[in-house]
């Protein structure tokens, strides 16, 4: 390959023939992922854009319970949305330290945010939903419309 990123041709021309076939393969797939290579970027927690927040569900059979990890993020900050099947959390905060002393001043400023929309496997009651916060992460309690069961002690079957 050479420093524009091309494939060297070959003086051969039957391998020069496979070559362009390479060539033109390499092209349409860049294009082909040219809108999702050109604008993805991984979220990150300093960069100060967007991001996911990472998240367990867990089934407790009359609710599914949510832990999701804010950290830095103020619980007054942060929103939660349910409609009957989904859960949106989000948040913002900005913050801004300056000090100044005789020779320079020293300012800086952040950004953070994050949404997520939690799809629900089955329908829940948005009304009793509760959240709380405690050491950034958030835990809601979501609980089911027509709750399951609770398991059944299980039976242990001999192998024969």
């Amino acid at each position: 390959m050479t420093k524009s990123g091309k494939i060297a041709k070959r003086e051969d021309k039957q391998l020069g023939y496979l070559d362009d076939i390479f060539e033109n393969f390499r092209r349409e797939v860049e294009s082909a992922l040219k809108p999702w290579h050109a604008g993805f970027r991984f979220p990150s927690l300093f960069d100060g854009e967007t991001r996911v927040p990472l998240c367990d569900m867990a089934d407790r059979g009359d609710r599914y319970e949510l832990q999701v990890e804010v950290p830095g993020i103020e619980k007054d900050k942060v929103n939660v949305k349910a409609t009957g099947n989904s859960v949106e959390i989000s948040a913002e905060q900005s913050e801004k330290t300056e000090e100044k002393r005789k020779d320079y001043v020293y300012s800086e400023r952040s950004h953070r945010s994050f949404y997520r929309k939690i799809p629900v496997p089955e329908e829940i009651v948005p009304s009793k939903i509760d959240a709380k916060m405690n050491n950034g992460i958030l835990v809601v309690k979501l609980p089911k419309k027509n709750p399951t069961k609770s398991k059944e002690e299980a039976t242990k079957v001999e192998v024969k």
